[in-house]
């Protein structure tokens, strides 16, 4: 296993809840740190970096984060209900971000945190939906530049 969780093998048999759990978790744990850091725009910049990383780091363009969308393709209902679990996570970190970036004045005080984070897990779904068809991680690069440039059009100093 790798740092991110994930084997070098693939099964044919669907991942059961606790395998996607397990997964899913590990993947989500990477990201924690940054995403408890986030208190400002350029926090979230650096967050989209790290993702971008994680792609850039498969040989075969699949990567980690890729590899939820074949979760919630091919698990069972239980599966595809931790992987949405741990994406609101995720989502709600974010936005707890957002917040704080909101709270100290970086973001005007109509930013929507919950909104914005909406945006950007968007985003980063359909960028990896892209990234896993296409095998090129540019496509989630620029879906993320493009909600970032969103969050961007909310801050009060360029």
């Amino acid at each position: 296993m790798d740092r991110y969780g994930q084997g070098s093998g693939r099964s044919d048999e669907p991942p059961t809840k606790e395998t996607v759990e397990a997964r899913v978790g590990r993947l989500l744990a990477t990201q924690e740190p940054l995403l408890n850091n986030l208190h400002s725009v350029q926090d979230l910049v650096q967050w989209r970096d790290e993702v971008v990383h994680l792609g850039q780091r498969r040989d075969d363009g699949i990567c980690p984060l890729g590899e939820l969308a074949e979760l919630l393709a091919n698990g069972d209902e239980a599966g595809r209900s931790a992987v949405r679990a741990r994406f609101a996570t995720w989502e709600s970190l974010l936005a707890g971000g957002i917040a704080r970036a909101r709270d100290s004045g970086e973001l005007a005080a109509d930013a929507d945190p919950h909104r914005l984070a909406t945006g950007l897990m968007a985003a980063l779904q359909g960028g990896l939906l892209l990234t896993r068809t296409t095998r090129d991680v540019r496509q989630l690069e620029v879906a993320l530049d493009i909600a970032l440039s969103y969050v961007r059009a909310h801050a009060i100093r360029p």
